[in-house]
């Protein structure tokens, strides 16, 4: 598996650190969890930890099938922590096809990510 994913009752975030590139497989598997998970909950708010992801984000095909599920989802705010500079670019051009650059920011610390998913 490519990722770990867990819900923080006491930070209402939802987690996902990703170790490797994430394949349209994951992404499969991913989203109808992420949708069960925020079920329910007044906030979706992810914090994506990619400090143990040296090799890329996501697949070409990856980002296909985000692009697919993003039409039926909706996500509050996305911290991202730990991104090298060409981790940040991919990112930010696989939030674009997503439809999620302006709800996304980057961190370099989990506390000011949370700060930041915290605020209204």
């Amino acid at each position: 598996m490519n990722y770990k994913m867990w819900y923080s009752d006491d930070h209402e975030v939802l987690y996902v650190k990703t170790f490797a590139m994430i394949t349209s497989e994951d992404v499969n598997q991913i989203m109808p969890q992420v949708t069960q998970i925020f079920k329910g909950k007044s906030r979706s708010l992810i914090l994506a930890d990619l400090s143990d992801n040296p090799s890329g984000l996501l697949s070409k095909e990856a980002r296909g099938a985000f692009k697919k599920h993003a039409e039926s989802f909706k996500v509050d705010k996305i911290a991202i922590k730990g991104a090298n500079p060409p981790i940040r670019m991919i990112a930010k051009i696989a939030l674009t096809i997503i439809g999620s650059s302006d709800i996304a920011r980057f961190f370099k610390e989990e506390e000011e990510a949370l700060a930041w998913l915290k605020e209204s």
